[in-house]
């Protein structure tokens, strides 16, 4: 009987919660009844060796470009990130041979939140393609940005 009772008590409660709004999208999650957070190793030299220099700072992610200074990534956004002039030293592995910007290792961990298991539904690959909510297109899914977010997330996946 104190089975049934919680039981009826969780599924009221979720129930009153209904559909979800984050980041502009609405729906509600089934997480299934053994859920278990995904558990990415995502590698932090690939993303100081090619994401950081080819995405990052190449489409100007964190101060914006043309007429958008300080009106990107530094100030207004949930991924907040820090752009430098710094650059990591890499050999020609993608492996980290110095030092690592205080900026690049800031911007890993603020990128990892918008990481998913599935490249292709994360918010990292989805918003600068425009495949959701962003206020502009900042590649195309077939720009090399695109794909080294994806073999970059692709290569933590379990």
């Amino acid at each position: 009987m104190i089975r049934v009772s919680l039981a009826f008590a969780l599924i009221l409660t979720a129930s009153a919660c209904g559909p979800t709004e984050h980041h502009g999208f609405t729906g509600t999650v089934d997480l299934g009844d053994n859920f278990v957070a995904p558990d990415l190793a995502l590698d932090e030299d690939f993303f100081f060796c090619r994401i950081e220099p080819d995405v990052i700072e190449k489409y100007g992610c964190a101060s914006g470009n043309g007429g958008e200074r300080g009106q990107c990534h530094d100030s207004r956004s949930a991924l907040q990130l820090i752009g430098t002039s710094e650059r990591a030293s890499c050999d020609r592995n993608g492996r980290v041979t110095g030092a690592v910007p205080d900026a690049y290792r800031a911007n890993y961990e603020a990128a990892r939140f918008f990481v998913q298991t599935d490249p292709l539904t994360s918010p990292l690959y989805l918003r600068p393609t425009n495949m959701a909510s962003h206020p502009r297109r900042i590649f195309a899914p077939s720009d090399p940005a695109a794909r080294l977010i994806t073999e970059w997330i692709t290569s933590g996946a379990p």
